[in-house]
């Protein structure tokens, strides 16, 4: 069992959960994420991992970082245009196997 609370500190909620729900992230295997992949990622100046399309694979900043170029899922603006959105790799994971779009 793992016990985990809520980054947003407002909240102070705390959750239970078995391993089976939990994933670790940062144990790599995300170096082979393509353009058109579905991938989960956090939405920017959120806690919060939503649905998203790769529109550029991973690449390097300056300092180390990777980064990954996304469309996330009805994100369009008032005139149904999605912009691409930047996400660090260490925010981002492949769909677990078995989940529903």
């Amino acid at each position: 069992m793992y016990k985990l609370a809520d980054e947003d500190i407002e909240s102070n909620k705390t959750f239970t959960l078995p391993e089976s729900q939990v994933v670790i992230l940062g144990l790599g295997g995300l170096e082979s994420i393509r353009k058109s992949d579905i991938i989960y990622a956090v939405y920017p100046d959120t806690t919060s991992f939503y649905q998203a399309t790769v529109v550029q694979g991973p690449k390097k900043v300056a300092g180390g970082d990777s980064f990954v170029l996304v469309h996330f899922k009805d994100d369009g603006d008032e005139n149904g245009i999605t912009h691409d959105k930047a996400v660090l790799m260490k925010h981002v994971m492949r769909v677990p196997y078995g989940a529903i779009f």
